[in-house]
């Protein structure tokens, strides 16, 4: 290991004492038949008056927002709908929800959604708690501080976890690259757990989706911060979404699996809240920065060969890993075909259609500055072993199908 890499290490040991100690909120969630009963009862000793609804075209579309619409509007609240966001959000998407929040005098947040509309609402509300720093300059850790107005999410996928993490992922379409912004103050208040707004998901999106939640299980497991309650969480997000996500996937109107893959994301999402991601992650932030490709979809193309990298250098984990979620004789081998056969059952590709050779060193650059020192990787990856990495996710290569 060289000097710079024992310096990482060392930063890592800090971030593990840091998230040992520090107070990580975590979210009311509000499930069940009366789940928006008692998120009412909640919003309504928070004396909301005007709540910031923001949401994708697509959920606006389709009315999927109707339901919470009308409760509030019953209870007496007022209801301003944002739907100026793509997958990947932007900073000027977001500065346009920071204006409609401010123009018409919002005192709450409710986000409805998957990652994008989640982290959206979430860097509003930090926008307007901090309203004199940029986006750009809350990079990164703790650059909020301050509290945010009032924010509940609705999760409409499975995968992000973004409703119980402390962070927040921003497209800067200026230089073509994501970042994140991490803080306590990141954590929404509530959640409400409806299960029957994700019947409509395309099968696709399912998928990619749970794969998310999968990587962040698995990338927290294997790096070198896991605690036991995070080891606890990865282990309970892993055996759900091996048991719930192809019946998800397959009959999309069973609510029971539906509910199983809301939990088992969020179980994720505390588990790598306190462990960070690894190299997937840096890769796929990349790939969205740079293609638009959809977070999930990203993770899910680049797990398959981030883990034929790792090799055996994490087969002691994935052995304690699998004696958890598959049963007390297994191996690492066996977790590794459990992965590739539900990669195979959801139709992900093995290779990225949109990867161009000519961008392969700029895309690996910028995730080993992402990943560098902020995640508590397995191992350490330098250029040539990233290069290699995304070559093998060339439609051209020869393993490709």
């Amino acid at each position: 290991m060289t000097l710079k890499h024992s310096l990482y290490r060392l930063y890592h040991f800090g971030l593990r004492l840091a998230a040992l100690a520090l107070p990580i909120p975590e979210p009311h969630v509000f499930h069940g038949d009366h789940a928006i009963h008692n998120w009412l009862h909640d919003l309504a000793d928070s004396e909301c008056k005007r709540i910031l609804l923001v949401s994708d075209p697509g959920i606006i579309s389709l009315n999927l927002h109707s339901p919470l619409l009308n409760a509030l509007n019953k209870q007496g609240v007022e209801v301003v709908i944002f739907s100026e966001l793509s997958a990947n959000p932007s900073i000027a998407q977001i500065e346009q929800g920071v204006s409609a929040y401010v123009q018409h005098k919002c005192d709450a947040l409710l986000a409805i959604g998957g990652g994008s509309a989640m982290d959206c609402a979430k860097l509003i509300g930090a926008r307007v708690a901090r309203p004199q720093k940029s986006l750009r300059q809350m990079q990164g850790l703790f650059g909020v501080l301050r509290k945010l107005p009032p924010l509940y999410v609705v999760p409409t996928t499975a995968g992000t976890g973004s409703e119980v993490t402390v962070a927040a992922v921003v497209s800067d379409t200026d230089k073509h690259l994501k970042f994140s912004i991490n803080d306590l103050c990141l954590v929404p208040k509530g959640v409400l757990f409806l299960p029957e707004l994700t019947t409509g998901l395309p099968p696709a999106l399912t998928a990619t989706t749970g794969i998310d939640a999968l990587t962040h299980a698995i990338e927290s497991y294997i790096g070198v911060n896991d605690t036991r309650y995070t080891r606890e969480k990865s282990e309970q997000a892993i055996k759900m979404i091996f048991a719930a996500l192809p019946t998800a996937f397959h009959q999309p109107d069973n609510l029971s699996a539906r509910t199983e893959t809301l939990w088992a994301a969020m179980y994720a999402g505390q588990a790598f809240t306190r462990t960070s991601v690894g190299y997937v992650h840096a890769i796929a932030h990349q790939l969205g920065a740079l293609y638009g490709i959809g977070h999930g979809l990203a993770n899910a193309l680049v797990l398959r060969a981030m883990l034929d990298f790792y090799g055996s250098r994490i087969d002691v984990k994935l052995t304690q890993l699998a004696k958890k979620v598959i049963g007390n004789d297994s191996t690492a081998a066996q977790l590794r075909q459990r992965i590739q056969a539900l990669l195979e059952d959801l139709n992900i590709p093995s290779h990225i259609e949109q990867l161009r050779e000519q961008d392969i060193p700029l895309i690996a650059s910028q995730a080993l500055a992402e990943a560098h020192p902020d995640y508590p990787v397995p191992c350490f990856m330098n250029q040539t072993d990233m290069e290699s990495v995304l070559h093998s996710l060339l439609a051209s290569h020869p393993n490709s199908t």
